[in-house]
């Protein structure tokens, strides 16, 4: 597993030809033959290079302060600059993290879960301004309540569609360790005020998330998960990426607090679904991340489409960090004037931080299983060394 990631691979990208999500004679996708190197293949870096021994220190210094638990990865170019971890996986077992180590990603899901919906939309399954109550009529909600009248898709998957935040609500915390159902999660919704008028504001809203992947099981007859896997896990052999209704496999990095603190409770996917229940490694979204300057996730369009700036982001950024936009999944963000998109994660005992910098074509990842580690203050730091130095 430990070098799976790092060497170059062959993979046949094959045609996701599933009944209820691709529709009847819809075009295969090429295959490239055994003769066609993966575009998506990291290489170590030279050995001597400036730039990744300087990213190695800054990480072991983190570390030495318990500033840093957790697996990171900087890829510039196909070159991994940096892949390194640090603290335990599981304290009370002496198991270390690795950079293999599988994480709970919490809301970098939303990038998945856009991307998903915009695959749905280009095979003619929903529309992105299609209103969600008759997506969501009877499998999740009885009937649509008046303040959902307007609310579309296209507001669920950027914030705008004055939909609570579950988050906030007074049971979140106490059932997060429960399992449970989506239309259970809907019901104790669906009938709450909206924040705002759908369209006026961006405000952060994991019900609006999971009403999303309602959406996508609604249209494919199919689990969130399968899909998951048929549309980008499977076809992007994302091996240690996936949704679980309970807990991630076997191994997977415990939470905890603070740095030699207290473990958090352990948590379900289902009481987060589509919104943050994901959970996957650092190898596996550098190869998600890299997948779109290759055209291998969806068509150009599409990922055009999945970074554009839908709606812009209060004074203080969306989810207070620097940022000036948010787009499906991604907030919008420019370092020294090239483009950066990324997604942020942080729930009991975890933080994440996913940065893309399409333009430059590097990845700085970074996994904790520490939940008041700044990982996007890290990771932000890691594509600042990455971009100086190209």
């Amino acid at each position: 597993m430990l070098k799976r990631s790092i060497i170059v691979r062959f993979m046949a990208v094959a045609a996701v030809l599933i009944g209820g999500i691709l529709p009847a004679g819809a075009p295969a996708v090429a295959v490239p033959t055994s003769h066609d190197r993966d575009p998506l293949a990291t290489w170590p870096a030279p050995r001597g290079d400036r730039t990744a021994a300087a990213m190695r220190a800054y990480i072991r210094d983190l570390a030495r302060k318990k500033q840093f638990t957790g697996s990171v990865l900087v890829v510039r170019r196909g070159e991994v600059l940096l892949r390194d971890a640090a603290g335990p996986a599981d304290a009370a077992r002496n198991i270390p993290n690795r950079p293999d180590t599988i994480f709970r990603v919490a809301s970098i899901t939303k990038q998945f879960t856009s991307m998903l919906m915009l695959k749905l939309r280009d095979r003619g399954l929903v529309g992105l301004d299609d209103h969600i109550c008759p997506h969501l009529i009877p499998d999740y909600i009885d009937k649509c309540p008046d303040a959902w009248e307007p609310v579309t898709i296209r507001q669920i998957l950027t914030h705008t569609s004055g939909i609570v935040n579950i988050q906030d609500l007074p049971y979140f915390y106490r059932e997060l360790s429960h399992p449970t159902t989506t239309r259970r999660i809907i019901q104790r919704f669906v009938n709450l005020p909206l924040d705002f008028e759908p369209g006026t504001r961006w405000k952060y809203s994991n019900g609006g998330y999971v009403l999303a992947g309602a959406i996508i099981q609604a249209v494919t007859r199919r689990p969130y998960g399968e899909v998951l896997h048929e549309l980008i896990t499977g076809p992007l052999d994302l091996r240690d990426t996936g949704y679980s209704r309970t807990f991630p496999p076997p191994g997977y990095a415990k939470g905890y607090y603070t740095a030699g603190g207290e473990q958090a409770p352990p948590w379900v996917g289902s009481q987060v679904f589509s919104a943050a229940g994901l959970y996957s490694t650092v190898d596996d979204l550098a190869r998600w991340d890299r997948s779109f300057g290759a055209n291998l996730v969806a068509p150009p369009a599409t990922v055009k489409l999945a970074f554009t700036p839908q709606a812009q982001c209060p004074p203080n950024g969306c989810l207070n960090l620097p940022s000036i936009a948010y787009a499906f999944g991604w907030s919008v963000e420019w370092l020294y004037g090239h483009r950066v998109r990324y997604h942020h994660g942080l729930l009991q005992g975890y933080a994440a931080t996913n940065m893309y910098l399409p333009d430059d074509d590097i990845v700085a990842i970074v996994l904790s299983n520490v939940q008041d580690t700044d990982t996007y203050g890290i990771a932000r730091h890691l594509a600042t060394m990455a971009l100086k130095s190209s």
